[in-house]
């Protein structure tokens, strides 16, 4: 079964948004690795991938939790086979991110970058995979547990932000929980307290 979580943050100022929404991803994603598990976050753009992975680790080890997430990712067989690829790209930040057992993900990257980041969630040598809501639509690759954080998606025609589609919603939700691997899966929306109950309204028909 999925077990479905809706969470509507109130914030006066845009820094505040930005903490608390910060704030609560990392929650879910401690819950979620504690017990062993990965973890994909989806944001809403490219760079929004780095920034979401880089504030996460920033809350790990602060909490001094970051252990936690690093021990198993080592434990892996194939950990170092992927370390080894990671080292070879020029892209720093990948690189940077998977000692710590992060991982980001966008169609910006390279396409051997994007590769060697699959395999090694694919593996579980990146224990949460930061990614944009492409990757819901390409790649096969299923987590115990997925959030959603933040609903805003910028529309260059507009000048201004759209809600996230109610099909993308679906589609990132139904990659929680692994076919022939878990017995449940477990997704969580984060969203503005103003959005919340048109996200229920529209999942409760579903």
């Amino acid at each position: 079964p999925l077990e479905r979580t809706f969470i509507g943050i109130h914030a006066d100022s845009y820094f505040q948004r930005v903490t608390r929404f910060n704030e609560m991803c990392y929650d879910k994603v401690w819950e979620s690795v504690k017990a062993g598990h990965q973890v994909m976050v989806f944001v809403h753009s490219r760079a929004e991938t780095a920034k979401t992975a880089e504030a996460l680790i920033r809350m790990a080890e602060e909490k001094e939790q970051i252990s936690r997430f690093t021990g198993p990712a080592m434990e892996v067989q194939g950990y170092h086979e992927i370390k080894f690829q990671m080292q070879k790209s020029r892209n720093q930040k990948v690189n940077g991110l998977f000692m710590k057992a992060f991982g980001m993900h966008h169609a910006g990257l390279l396409r051997q970058d994007r590769n060697v980041v699959e395999k090694g969630f694919l593996n579980g040598s990146i224990r949460v995979l930061c990614c944009t809501a492409t990757l819901a639509w390409g790649v096969n690759l299923p987590a115990r547990t997925v959030i959603i954080k933040g609903t805003d998606i910028y529309n260059a025609q507009k000048g201004g932000f759209d809600n996230l589609g109610i099909l993308d919603v679906l589609q990132i939700f139904g990659r929680a929980g692994r076919p022939g691997l878990d017995t449940q899966g477990n997704a969580t929306l984060i969203t503005g307290h103003k959005t919340l109950d048109l996200y229920l309204r529209m999942l409760t028909h579903q």
